[in-house]
């Protein structure tokens, strides 16, 4: 039987082909090999055979029905794996879409949630394809890319295991298009092509100073988006990139013999004979295939003749043919290049005149077949682009007189006058001279740069040999530990095999259930590390199922199995602080999660520099607990702190800046501070305006949390706006369906459901809440936030009968998936009975106030006006009910609230005053009635417009209560005499 790895490196590779174009592929690959052949075609017969089924996952976080349609990648296969769908998370990102696959990973757009908010690509293996080749080529990318600082380079943010154990890595979003069909879409001129290709030769050659090789530049690799007006580059995947300097990683990737890594019509001949000497040179090689295809729209050989052809034939083709010059081509391609120069605003015969010559001779240099006749650097390439840009002579030209001639006289054509023959022929002569001087100084000071660099770069790779030595027993450790939680995860899947378990259903809960059961029988009792991480992702599925109270022992033992088996202050203990941390805070226990926030906390502080990041996210954790606990004065200096780290350690504008300005504007608006937080709003906004392109997701954060203080404020028609192009945004840069589309959807509705434009407001809160239903799970916390809303409109509305069964499926959802003293589930529970006492159906709303009351009395401080009112509603129900003295007892402890917290009045106080007075009115208690009422009118009377409705209501309730009081009177004086 073939080598195990190498049928799933070779099926990998046909799975990205068609059916065409499989046979000449296998052909090369298996290189006679009968059996490796047939167990190839036995596996793709299977893949075509098992039709959508391979195109849904067998499991899944954030899926809902089965009837739901699954994103599917080419050739029918899903990304990610089990649980790694839309609407998943996978530590503190959620997936939201499927953006890239290949044939052994995916990459997905990512929301990151903390300790920053913004969106990212998240690249995962494949599940199948985490062979230990595989492993070793994706940790390849993912410690090239962390060695790279560029602006034309995709930044690399975090890197991590997903709950299955396969590597994934989380990177910049570049959220453009192919460098091709950006041009063309966007009908650049061939200059503007050349100056959007510098800059790919200038991330490419700050990749070879860190001694990176792509090794697979193509279009397809290189993004392009509009910033600011101009077309900014980004150069992705680094998947086969190749270190020169260094090894990345200590899982050594061996290239097998002749197996060819790259795309063959963007292949240098050295790459295309299998050669393991690969230089800088071949990425060159690339590059030019790139520029050729920029300014003829074909590459120098197409598809079709290496596609079609065997692997010798493709070897022999790149190494010997030469390929027509541009100009050539374009000349050749009658047919389509009327097309091609309308794609460059050139005129058909314009274009081969224009690119014949110079940028002939720059393309070709850089096709050269002997690579010591190319570009020695993609600078040098670059440069030789800017030369002809800028009107100067490109070194790729043949040092001809009368070439640089042309030259001169075209950049100084207003200073230059004809001299006659003489003048001419001198000029010639003095020109011809410089040039030769000028060509040998190049050559002179190319060859010095070079030994700089090369001796530059051999002092910078000795001096990092110590952290990398130091650091290869981290990378062997973790390692490790990922191939034994593949391992398990193998198995657990196939123990959950559907025909495994006697008809059951198969659902996330269950596998994890049954991995949980298999690590208490201690399946993995002598690898304590690789249970931990399984422990781990297992709790945060099951944090992120809602199910919190299984999750919790799993990130205990987590935890514990760390501290045992870590040395004290280890990173990794870290993680597990913080995670755990978040499942107790969404429980609600949060004297122990502050606790493990700050024992985090000193792990960060003692085990890195000061001013380290990781600080200032630690900070954070800790800032957000506290103020979720109301404990505002210890939540600020914690955030000012991580604020001034990021101010420090960033560059200005910096995206974190804008999150930790934010945060200190939720804290100073948790505190009704809103003239100080609405600044800070404003200038986390700002920032982003100016780091961020328009139209940006992040943009839209931020437009939304203004708009939600003004809205608290009362400021609708400021608020408006906000929220208006918020949702533009949203509904521009995101799929339609996206659950931030639904957020954005639902807080205009809500405005308008302030502004009293009720029937404007429901068509957008049903649109909201529909959105939800698509893009989570049944009993999703979101699907009940998205029912709360519209219940509450409806009831608004008088549509009682709808609102009630909405409220009744959001307080079920709240029941399962909030902790049991969340203040949102008090609030919730506070709007449905209204609505039910609304009905008359007081015995069955007074039971939900008396719940909310006591989540009120725990999650907020004493005293707080939110307790007072809850307590102000179910003192109104018991009256209904005939429990006066309960609700007497309510009312006096909502009056004491209300005037602790407001002592010189508040229409709230008036308010409880008059419900207060009008059940002494009802029990006959007149003197008192008329006290309270009294101070109810002389306070609405402060506080309130003149023409208030409750200002009146409140006056006729005390001339009855005084009626009343006076009759009494009457009636107690005739009986004294």
């Amino acid at each position: 039987m073939a080598n195990s790895e190498r049928v799933q490196n070779v099926f990998a590779g046909a799975s990205e082909l068609s059916r065409e174009e499989r046979g000449a592929y296998l052909d090369a690959a298996c290189r006679g090999d009968a059996g490796l052949r047939a167990e190839v075609e036995s596996l793709l017969k299977s893949l075509e055979e098992a039709g959508p089924f391979m195109g849904r996952p067998t499991m899944g976080v954030g899926t809902g029905a089965s009837e739901a349609p699954t994103m599917i990648g080419p050739h029918g296969m899903t990304g990610g794996g089990p649980g790694e769908g839309p609407g998943s998370r996978i530590g503190p990102y959620r997936i939201l879409q499927l953006i890239g696959e290949g044939g052994f990973g995916s990459v997905f757009m990512a929301q990151q949630e903390q300790p920053v908010q913004r969106k990212v690509a998240l690249k995962i293996i494949k599940l199948g394809m985490d062979t230990r080749q595989v492993v070793a080529r994706f940790e390849q990318e993912r410690q090239a890319l962390a060695v790279l600082d560029h602006p034309s380079i995709a930044k690399v943010f975090d890197a991590g295991a997903t709950e299955t154990g396969r590597p994934y890595f989380v990177m910049e979003l570049c959220t453009g298009e192919p460098i091709d069909a950006y041009c063309d879409r966007n009908n650049l001129s061939i200059h503007e092509r050349l100056e959007v290709f510098a800059q790919v030769c200038n991330a490419v050659q700050h990749a070879h100073t860190k001694g990176i090789i792509h090794r697979d530049i193509k279009p397809s690799n290189v993004l392009v988006s509009t910033q600011d007006g101009r077309p900014l580059a980004k150069v992705i995947d680094f998947g086969i990139a190749k270190a020169t300097a260094s090894r990345l990683t200590e899982k050594t990737l061996f290239t097998e013999h002749k197996q060819i890594i790259g795309t063959p019509e963007y292949m240098s001949p050295e790459q295309a004979e299998g050669s393991l000497d690969i230089d800088t040179r071949t990425d060159v090689y690339a590059l030019g295939v790139m520029l050729y295809e920029l300014l003829t729209g074909s590459t120098p050989f197409t598809s079709q003749e290496l596609r079609s052809a065997a692997y010798a034939e493709i070897q022999r083709i790149i190494r010997e043919v030469e390929p027509p010059t541009p100009s050539t081509r374009l000349n050749q391609n009658t047919e389509t290049l009327a097309n091609v120069a309308a794609r460059r605003k050139t005129e058909p015969q314009k274009l081969g005149t224009l690119v014949r010559g110079e940028l002939d001779w720059i393309v070709m240099k850089a096709l050269e077949k002997d690579r010591q006749r190319r570009y020695e650097s993609a600078s040098g390439l670059m440069m030789d682009v800017q030369r002809y840009l800028a009107g100067e002579a490109v070194t790729a030209a043949p040092p001809s007189k009368a070439y640089q001639l042309r030259k001169f006289l075209r950049r100084n054509r207003a200073g230059v006058t004809m001299a006659g023959a003489v003048g001419g022929a001198l000029l010639i002569g003095v020109v011809g001279f410089a040039w030769q001087a000028k060509l040998a100084r190049e050559e002179r000071d190319g060859a010095v740069a070079a030994r700089r660099a090369e001796a530059e770069q051999r002092e910078r790779a000795e001096a990092a040999g110590t952290e990398a030595q130091a650091q290869r027993f981290r990378a062997e450790e973790q390692a490790a530990i990922a191939e034994a939680v593949a391992r398990f995860q193998a198995d657990m899947l196939a123990a959950a095999d559907p025909s495994n378990m006697g008809g059951d259903k198969l659902t996330v809960l269950r596998v994890m259930q049954a991995a949980v059961g298999r690590l208490d029988d201690g399946s993995l009792k002598d690898q304590p590390l690789v249970e931990a991480s399984v422990r781990e992702t297992i709790g945060n599925t099951l944090r992120g199922l809602g199910r919190y109270t299984e999750a919790e022992p799993n990130l205990r033992k987590s935890l514990e199995l760390r501290r045992a088996a870590l040395p004290a202050g280890h990173a990794d203990t870290a993680h597990s602080l913080v995670t755990l941390a978040l499942n107790l805070k969404a429980q609600n226990k949060l004297d122990e999660a502050e606790m493990l926030y700050r024992e985090a906390l000193a792990v960060r502080r003692a085990g890195l520099p000061a001013g380290h990041p990781e600080i200032a996210n630690a900070l954070n954790n800790l800032g957000t607990l506290l103020r979720s606990e109301n404990k505002f004065a210890e939540a600020e200096p914690l955030y000012r702190e991580a604020l001034e780290i990021r101010r420090a350690a960033l560059p200005a504008g910096h995206p974190d800046i804008a999150h930790s300005v934010n945060n200190i504007a939720t804290l100073l608006q948790g505190q009704e501070k809103l003239a100080e937080a609405e600044p800070l709003y404003r200038e986390a906004l700002a920032i982003r305006r100016a780091g961020l392109p328009a139209g940006h997701p992040d943009i839209a954060v931020s437009l939304s949390n203004l708009g939600w203080l003004l809205h608290v404020e009362n400021r609708l028609g400021e608020a408006e706006p906000l929220y208006r192009e918020a949702l533009a945004i949203r509904r521009a840069a995101l799929p339609e369906g996206h659950p931030e589309i639904a957020m954005s959807v639902g807080m205009l509705g809500l405005l308008c459901k302030a502004q009293n434009k009720l029937a404007e407001a429901e068509p957008l809160l049903r649109e909201s809440l529909r959105i939800r239903r698509a893009a989570f799970p049944a009993g999703h916390p979101d699907i009940g936030a998205g029912a709360y809303n519209l219940a509450s409109l409806l009831q608004a509305r008088g549509k009682l009968d709808e609102s009630e069964a909405l409220y009744r499926e959001a307080l079920e959802i709240d029941r399962a998936t909030l902790s049991d003293g969340a203040a949102d589930r008090a609030k919730r529970l506070n709007n449905f009975a209204s609505l039910l006492e609304a009905q008359n159906k007081l015995a069955e709303a007074e039971p939900l106030y008396r719940e909310a009351v006591a989540i009120l009395r725990v999650a907020r401080p004493a005293a707080h006006p939110e307790t007072a009112s809850c307590l102000n509603n179910l003192a109104r129900v018991q009256q209904g009910l005939g429990k006066a003295a309960e609700a007497r007892a309510g009312w006096d402890e909502a009056i004491a609230m209300f005037r602790k917290g407001s002592p010189g009045g508040s229409a709230n106080l008036a308010r409880v005053l008059w419900r207060s007075g009008s059940a002494r009115l009802e029990n006959k208690e007149a003197a008192a009635a008329v006290a309270e009422l009294e101070e109810a009118v002389a306070m609405a009377e402060k506080v309130l417009k003149s023409e208030h409705p409750h200002l009146k209501e409140y006056r006729e309730t005390l001339a009855r209560s005084q009626g009343l009081l006076a009759g009494r009177e009457k009636e107690g004086a005739k009986g004294d005499k």
